[in-house]
């Protein structure tokens, strides 16, 4: 599938309401037993929250959203800047500006999809090969390769890589992941993963584990209809586990959690994203501490159940630590922010572990988006 289909997929128009990813942390964030008035409730708000847009970047209807957000991260397709690595950099130093001019406390993540094939929102020399076509080559060649895609992505000002997949493809009728896996069996897919993980950090970008728990035994696309995976926790662990264990164990920034219903795995009638049992599972079973995020909660299957609003309370309560909202239209993201804030004051949102979720975004920002320039804020009498 080409990702210009794949970026209209996820972006592109509100969905119907109803009423699609740095630092990996290796012990859970100290955080203090109930909130405090040191806690600035929409800085941990914004940080968060990760903002789309349609087209080219516009100085007067994106930045400003942004900025008065303090949105902690971007997601990018190749419709905003054109393909172009210099293109790309120009955006992404107009973004650190922004950050600066606002006295961000940490930079803006700026993160894509670069994965390989089609799916490469740059298109560069760099860019690597499907991941099927890379595993074929082994592990060091697949470490090789995405070291050069690191290298291409933070020279143009890219923090956060949305991979590798580490989805195992077992399913004909799969209709999203194909050769987007490094293949059909652990044994290929969990080796490929750690060395593409380690690959983006010799390049000097962050790596993003997707899709949990996994798409690749699932019929269908959830940027349709949620798709259902119904093997059972035996099969799970046997096949798609092992490829995210290999990533966190690599060391991966982020794992993104995916819109799959599973209730092999406990999530019953909930979707993967949506789901505590999942999230569970991912921090006690596989042992990840660091950033959570969602794909991207516009992805028309989840667009036809929920509204974006009530979908990024969902996410926040069922533990994600980063939602990328996915929309392309900054003003309807605004109303998630809007969202998340009315279910903190109500007591629907927990604000500690809220803060703790921003604890973690920030040091994943602060190892690998580009650090703001000093700030000097103007002098009032």
């Amino acid at each position: 599938m080409v990702v210009a289909l794949l970026a209209v997929l996820v972006v592109i128009g509100r969905p119907v309401p109803s009423s699609h990813l740095a630092y990996a942390v290796t012990s859970p964030w100290p955080i203090p037993p109930s909130p405090t008035p040191a806690w600035d409730l929409d800085a941990d708000i914004g940080a968060v929250m990760v903002f789309s847009w349609l087209g080219k970047l516009s100085t007067e209807s994106v930045l400003p959203s942004l900025a008065r957000y303090e949105v902690g991260g971007v997601l990018l397709f190749t419709a905003n800047f054109g393909g172009n690595a210099s293109d790309l950099k120009v955006v992404s130093d107009r973004l650190q500006a922004m950050a600066s001019s606002e006295c961000f406390a940490h930079p803006i993540l700026v993160m894509l999809d670069e994965e390989g094939g089609l799916v490469a929102n740059v298109k560069a020399s760099w860019a690597p090969p499907w991941p099927r076509e890379m595993a074929l080559a082994g592990p060091d060649k697949v470490r090789s390769l995405e070291q050069a895609n690191g290298a291409g992505l933070a020279a143009a000002g890219v923090g956060l890589n949305l991979a590798p997949v580490a989805d195992v493809r077992t399913n004909a009728q799969d209709a999203i992941i194909g050769d987007r896996s490094f293949g059909a069996s652990p044994s290929v897919v969990a080796p490929s993963v750690a060395a593409a993980v380690q690959g983006l950090h010799d390049g000097g970008v962050g790596a993003t584990v997707k899709h949990f728990p996994g798409l690749g035994g699932a019929a269908g696309d959830p940027h349709v209809a949620i798709p259902t995976d119904s093997e059972s926790e035996a099969r799970w662990r046997a096949l798609q586990a092992p490829g995210f264990k290999a990533g966190i164990d690599a060391g991966a920034d982020a794992v993104m959690v995916t819109a799959v219903y599973t209730p092999g795995l406990g999530s019953g009638a909930t979707p993967a994203l949506f789901s505590p049992a999942i999230i569970d599972r991912l921090r006690n079973e596989l042992g990840f501490s660091g950033v959570i995020v969602t794909d991207s909660l516009s992805m028309w299957g989840i667009g036809q159940k929920w509204s974006l609003p009530s979908a990024a309370v969902m996410a926040l309560a069922a533990g994600n630590d980063m939602l990328l909202l996915g929309n392309g239209d900054p003003a309807y993201e605004a109303e998630a922010v809007a969202a998340v804030k009315a279910a903190v004051l109500s007591g629907r949102l927990d604000r500690t572990r809220l803060h703790e979720s921003a604890m973690r975004v920030n040091a994943l920002r602060d190892r690998w988006g580009r650090a703001p320039s000093p700030c000097v804020r103007p002098v009032t009498a």
